[in-house]
């Protein structure tokens, strides 16, 4: 049988041993939640929405949607909506409840026919990393940006996947010109 000094040691070990897995847990919990947190650390600050973007979606009225009609299936355009989705985002964020966007992947004939009425142009995108030097992978479809903010609407017909710097320039030059 055991004494009240060992049931004393043995709860206050079994209390010590559930401390420690608490702050265990807890620390792990803190720790991933950095390894998914985005930090940019690029010399211009790609990754990071500007002061004066941020300030613009502070002057909306109402609510902003944008709709982004894009195409995935090949590395380099699948990078670019990775960052155009990032981006997105980060309006998102600092539109605190006035921005929201839906990506959309026109597959159906049904949305390339809405990608087309809305002002969007199809085209073709080559990624030469995909095959030989001498030919390149081609998929069509659209890459663009959809704009509605109230009766108002504006488009970006057209977003070139090998240049995606100056991507918040031309989004926030729309989103001042839908709302002005």
């Amino acid at each position: 049988m055991a004494t009240g000094d060992q049931r004393r040691k043995a709860a206050a070990e079994t209390g010590l041993l559930v401390a420690l897995i608490a702050a265990i847990a807890i620390a792990a919990n803190f720790l991933s939640a950095l390894a998914y947190a985005r930090k940019d650390v690029t010399k211009n600050e790609k990754y990071t929405l500007s002061q004066g973007s941020g300030r613009l979606l502070g002057t909306l009225k109402s609510p902003i949607q944008v709709d982004a009609y894009v195409r995935t299936g090949l590395p380099q355009l699948d990078a670019f909506v990775a960052d155009l989705t990032d981006l997105l985002k980060e309006y998102e964020t600092a539109g605190k409840g006035k921005f929201k966007f839906t990506l959309i992947e026109p597959n159906t004939d049904d949305l390339r026919s809405q990608a087309k009425e809305a002002g969007l142009q199809e085209q073709p995108f080559v990624d030469p990393s995909q095959t030989s030097e001498d030919q390149g992978a081609i998929a069509q479809g659209y890459m663009g940006l959809v704009f509605k903010y109230g009766s108002e609407k504006a488009v970006i017909p057209f977003l070139n996947p090998g240049q995606g710097e100056g991507l918040e320039f031309w989004i926030t030059n729309k989103i001042r010109e839908i709302r002005d």
